[in-house]
């Protein structure tokens, strides 16, 4: 298999068939584009997801607290609770963990989250840190929403710009070979992007309109991914604008010279959500209010094989990314 999530045929015949005893307080449990579970717990409902980072260095601690906060939020509930088990390789430094903690810590302040546990070890057989992360937050039953609530007819909106996670990352991990290539100036902006990448207020408000039907934090596999997970839960399809997909300047000249194609690459920053026809307007002025970028790029369609782009006249099939563009991103990094 490749580099990333593991495909949804796989999930379905091999992950989704090994999962225990079930339990009637388990709301939502595993599924393919889903971003945490629901469990009820007395008269409320905890949402819990987990997420690791391995592909940044330079920034694992802070994207291990955003990311997985940013799933809690796909659900319209704000994330509370943080836990990391910490992996480091062997002949790390103790100033490397102290970086990774302070990172956690910043970001858990940011976000007014608490750490409440994990675990910590060297581990042999990595060469590089890796951070598997836990987040919970706690809601009223039946105040929330799902990635499965999508209708055909509803408007597909996103918040802020595409690839936002993989630009910082890349800026960040190759500072040095794309400095010379696209300029220093584009890479101080595309690493400025990391102050971007939490979604949480972006799904709050959203939610808070009332109109949502579904919501998706775009990680691997990029936007393209995040909307084909979207469908997929909702057993529906697609038809986008490509033209109408907004990037930031440095995403586009990264992408450019790394001939990768961002609409595959790691989304974080992003929030893909659906909602009524009639609610939308509401939706973009709420988050604009908030001083979030929100663009509607396309609608919803019945048929779940349907899933289009379309640019002016040319409309075309728009095939499930078999892979984040991250890690072909990586590679040519890494060789230099």
């Amino acid at each position: 298999m490749l580099p990333g999530k593991v495909p949804p045929d796989v999930l379905s015949r091999i992950v989704f068939a090994h999962l225990g005893k079930k339990d009637k307080d388990l709301i939502l449990g595993p599924g393919i584009g889903e971003d945490a579970s629901l469990i009820r717990v007395g008269e409320s409902v905890i949402v819990a997801a987990t997420d690791p980072i391995t592909g940044s260095v330079e920034d694992i601690g802070w994207l291990a607290v955003h990311i997985n906060a940013n799933d809690v939020a796909t659900f319209g509930v704000k994330p509370r609770w943080f836990l990391a088990s910490i992996m480091l390789p062997s002949g790390c430094e103790e100033s490397d963990l102290e970086r990774i903690m302070e990172q956690i810590h910043k970001a858990a302040l940011s976000l007014d989250i608490t750490v409440a546990g994990g675990h910590t070890e060297i581990t042999e057989g990595i060469d590089r840190p890796i951070i598997a992360g836990f987040m919970m937050g706690i809601a009223p039953e039946g105040h929330y929403v799902t990635s499965a609530g999508a209708r055909p007819g509803d408007y597909l909106i996103m918040s802020k710009t595409a690839a936002i996670e993989g630009t910082a990352i890349l800026a960040a991990e190759g500072a040095s070979f794309l400095s010379k290539r696209v300029g220093v100036d584009v890479i101080e902006k595309a690493l400025n992007l990391r102050s971007k990448i939490s979604v949480v207020e972006d799904g709050v408000v959203a939610f808070g309109t009332g109109h949502i039907t579904a919501m998706h934090d775009p990680t691997e596999g990029g936007l393209l991914g995040g909307i084909h997970e979207i469908c997929d839960a909702s057993q529906v399809g697609f038809e986008i604008d490509l033209n109408s997909i907004p990037f930031h300047d440095s995403t586009l000249a990264i992408c450019d010279t790394l001939s990768v194609n961002a609409l595959e690459l790691i989304s974080s920053g992003c929030m893909v959500m659906t909602s009524t026809p009639e609610g939308s307007d509401d939706v973009i002025s709420a988050l604009r209010d908030r001083g979030i970028m929100a663009t509607i790029i396309g609608k919803i369609v019945p048929k779940i094989s349907e899933r289009r782009g379309i640019a002016g006249t040319v409309s075309k099939e728009m095939p499930r990314p078999k892979s984040d563009a991250i890690w072909s991103a990586l590679k040519q990094i890494n060789r230099t």
